[in-house]
């Protein structure tokens, strides 16, 4: 699986538009991917899954499932709409269903396999701040707490406040080792700067797993586009597991450099103090000395 995804190559299925004078694109037919619902495929700019209207839900899937055991996915993403408030937000999945609408961030529930969600409305979750990202591992059972913004689903998360209103182009990057962890990165604070959203431990998805995303839009509502989507295989060798304990044993050792250079100064510090009242303690003796001397020479 190494593969790049423009919006030249996109395809899709079941749209709602046929083609027009813009180059927009709903009703068409691709070897790669699927679309449905409310998504809209301008071939020049984006794959936009909901336009900024209430109530739509869009999503587009690949065909074919990943058929790599390791594998990076890099997506470049577009969330923006009027008005200051907004939602629902949108998902990336990996799993065993593909193309169904539903209530999930505009695709099923249910599911099996493994959801990412870019939640951008906070329903009922004290204390978070929102946008949100959350992993989410499914087994064709769960429900998703929608009341809860995925509160008893999740795996792992982060807060990505800015991510609606980055100025630079915002990405997601999904690393994931079958032996190892799952990776999430995002890119949205400056150029070129990602940012660790969460790592997991080891992870089982389905054997046979499809590429989708989907977005959803309530009474609250955004334009939810992709741009582009990169694939690739990873290989996980003993020299990758070397190098991943060579950085932390780096960092470690960074950290540990950093406090030992801090008690060194400190003690450092500490040392010129007592050499310093060391030489006042001394001056004053000698200067009390000397004038005992001159007092006795007077007599």
């Amino acid at each position: 699986m190494a593969a790049g995804w423009m919006l030249g190559s996109a395809g899709g299925g079941r749209g709602r538009s046929q083609q027009n004078k813009n180059n927009t694109y709903s009703d068409m037919q691709s070897r790669f991917f699927d679309f449905g619902g409310d998504t809209i495929v301008r071939a020049d700019q984006y794959i936009r899954l909901t336009s900024d209207y209430q109530s739509q839900e869009g999503w587009l899937f690949s065909r074919l499932p990943l058929t790599a055991t390791n594998w990076e996915i890099e997506v470049e993403f577009k969330i923006h709409g009027a008005g200051n408030l907004h939602g629902d937000g949108m998902a990336i999945w990996l799993t065993k269903e593909r193309a169904t609408a539903g209530v999930v961030f505009g695709s099923t529930d249910h599911f099996n396999g493994l959801g990412v969600f870019i939640d951008t409305y906070k329903n009922q979750r004290p204390g978070i701040v929102f946008p949100y990202v959350m992993a989410m591992l499914g087994n064709g059972t769960v429900a998703y707490d929608k009341e809860h913004d995925g509160k008893d689903n999740e795996i792992a998360g982060c807060s990505a406040r800015g991510l609606r209103t980055a100025s630079v182009p915002t990405k997601i990057r999904l690393t994931y080792f079958q032996e190892t962890s799952l990776k999430v990165d995002l890119h949205y604070k400056s150029e070129d700067e990602w940012t660790e959203c969460f790592e997991t431990g080891p992870l089982v998805l389905p054997s046979v797993a499809y590429l989708g995303f989907s977005a959803e839009t309530g009474e609250l509502h955004d334009n939810h586009d992709i741009i582009s989507v990169d694939t690739k295989n990873k290989y996980y060798t003993r020299d990758y597991k070397q190098q991943q304990n060579v950085q932390e044993a780096d960092r470690r050792r960074g950290k540990a450099f950093h406090q030992e250079k801090e008690r060194g100064s400190w003690t450092w510090f500490f040392l010129k103090l007592v050499m310093f009242g060391i030489v006042v303690v001394g001056g004053y003796v000698g200067w009390t000395m000397y004038r005992a001397s001159q007092r006795s020479s007077r007599f």
